[in-house]
């Protein structure tokens, strides 16, 4: 009993400290563009479910539910994504930012921090059960030490809360092979999952070769050998536990329908209408060891690469020990997978990036389309660090009588997963807040990446650090506004003047060549196919020389230019 308190209490301080960290990192973090879109969406949701709750007449008509959560376009009121993380972006802006006077744009990011505490806790609990607690705290932490992930956990985006209830679903799921009731909450979550974002239709690829392995493995197990026992026991094998596919299959959609008001009618056409966006996205501009890629086919080793190049270097290394160790298991059980969550996790990151693998699938945001697979890159590694630590301490016993002390297995733990943990958090901190700018030890850093033609960011984010310096620029009071063109950052430029991080008489000058022509300030923020930016403002202003660069290690990121007074 005392034992399983400790583990409640090492979940509890990891799921403050990971809060925490997400909260006061977002702080510092540009608005990325399709926030923008996902504030005002959800609070036009989290609005019509208070007049639900207040009992305002039509709230719930089809004509009210489509004035709040649909219409004819594919795009009206955000209708292409599921509503659920939306939703709570707008309630959590009602209670923190008008209730308790939290600021506007962090009480919007807050249930994305809140997400990814989750999502360590979960981490933690599962490896605890399943291999240790050691194993576990170092998963747990490496996890919260991943640059990119941490980004996007201070995000009003989906991309941090799919991986956490893409792995949510999981745990649930494996928890319900030995407790029927934990189907149920599978089921449940798994629905959560689908109404925040379409990747978790892939969920199934990675639970249902995993059902039918546990299945056969206790039909083989208890059978005696011929081919019409295996399979009798087989079928009785999957009537036994019906529980588990039959919540997933019916409390999924259900959950999905019951958060999603707009599939509450015409669910078919809606359903489809959803589906096909996505099927038939947009094809956006990314880079990719040096080229500009905005069509397919797109080369297969996308995912592969960029994960190798954006996960700290020890936390992969360690992986790769984890890897080998559970592999070098298997071969000594002569083939008997014993770990059934070993081969979950494996499933869970072929199936979270599989699709990026056959050179169709849209890719405009890198890793994040994928970020649902790192989780189990983390777990490898902290099996990994623990099993070198043991070996080591072995070793080093063998030879020098004095190493060997009971605790000497603990204290080399603690050496090597402190070594580990401690060199993720230095590369998560220095990152920030540019982590789409980031690259590990393998690639160079940040140099390195930009060197290799890897995407430099996107969304448009990093205009917030140009900030200090367009103050400087800000006109006098009474003297005529400079407008800026504000290139990828116009969406937010409204967002930076409201929370006064934009100095006044600085507005946006427009689109394209006539807003370069009405400005007198303009930013460009690098990515390969913005260049053309820049020769608009050059042929426009008259120079090419920028006023201001904002760079991270080095790497120009956003520049400013002026233009310059008449003759």
């Amino acid at each position: 009993m005392i034992g399983r308190w400790r583990v409640r209490a090492i979940g509890l301080v990891l799921f403050v400290v990971t809060l925490a960290t997400a909260l006061a990192a977002q702080e510092d973090v540009g608005i990325a563009r399709d926030e923008t879109v996902y504030m005002g969406a959800g609070d036009g949701y989290a609005r019509w479910w208070l007049d639900v709750a207040h009992g305002k007449r039509g709230a719930t008509s089809e004509k009210g539910i489509t004035a709040a959560w649909g219409g004819p376009g594919p795009t009206d009121h955000n209708r292409e994504h599921p509503p659920f993380m939306k939703t709570l972006f707008g309630l959590s802006h009602k209670l923190l930012h008008d209730g308790l006077g939290v600021s506007r744009v962090t009480a919007y990011r807050a249930p994305s921090a809140l997400m990814h505490a989750i999502l360590i806790l979960i981490v933690f609990a599962w490896v605890a059960a399943a291999w240790g607690v050691a194993e576990a705290v170092i998963a747990a932490l490496l996890t919260l030490c991943l640059p990119r992930a941490l980004f996007h956990a201070g995000l009003a985006c989906f991309d941090g809360p799919i991986a956490t209830l893409w792995v949510a679903t999981l745990y649930c799921y494996w928890r319900s092979l030995a407790r029927w009731s934990w189907a149920i909450v599978a089921g449940v979550v798994w629905g959560l999952a689908l109404a925040t974002k379409h990747n978790a239709l892939l969920l199934p690829f990675a639970i249902a070769p995993h059902f039918a392995w546990v299945v056969a493995r206790q039909a083989y197990a208890t059978t005696a050998p011929g081919a019409a026992r295996g399979l009798r026991a087989l079928g009785w094998g999957l009537v036994r536990r019906w529980y588990v596919p039959g919540a997933l299959i019916a409390l999924g959609p259900l959950t999905l329908i019951a958060v999603w008001p707009w599939l509450w009618f015409d669910t078919v056409p809606h359903v489809r209408a959803w589906l096909q966006f996505h099927l038939h996205h947009v094809h956006y501009n990314f880079e990719y060891l040096g080229d500009n890629w905005n069509h397919p086919p797109f080369p297969w080793h996308v995912a592969i690469v960029t994960t190798l190049l954006t996960v700290p270097a020890g936390t992969l290394a360690a992986a790769a020990i984890g890897v080998l160790a559970r592999a070098r298991g298997w071969w000594r059980s002569r083939g008997e997978l014993a770990d059934g969550a070993a081969l979950l996790l494996g499933l869970s990151l072929a199936a979270s990036m599989g699709p990026f693998l056959l050179g169709s699938t849209p890719i405009f945001g890198a890793e994040k389309h994928w970020e649902a697979a790192i989780p189990t890159v983390c777990i490898a590694a902290g099996l990994g660090a623990v099993w070198a630590a043991r070996a080591a301490a072995a070793a080093l016993g063998e030879l020098w009588a004095g190493a060997r002390h009971r605790l000497a297995p603990t204290l080399a733990t603690v050496a090597v997963g402190g070594a580990l943990i401690a060199g993720a958090a230095a590369e998560t901190a220095h990152a920030h807040p540019y982590a789409l700018s980031s690259y590990n030890g393998l690639a160079g850093g940040a140099p390195g990446g930009a060197d290799l033609g890897m995407n430099r960011q996107f969304w448009g984010y990093a205009a917030r650090g140009a900030l200090p310096f367009l103050r400087t620029q800000a006109p006098l009071a009474g003297a005529p506004p400079r407008p800026v063109y504000t290139h990828d950052a116009t969406p937010a430029w409204g967002a930076y003047a409201r929370d006064r991080l934009l100095a006044p008489g600085l507005p946006d000058a427009g689109h394209e060549d006539a807003g370069v022509a009405r400005s007198q300030l303009a930013i460009v923020i690098h990515e390969r196919h913005f260049r053309r930016h820049d020769f608009m403002i050059w042929q426009s202003y008259g120079t090419v020389q920028p006023v201001f660069v904002l760079r991270f290690d080095g790497v120009p990121i956003v520049s400013v230019y002026r233009r310059p007074a008449p003759r």
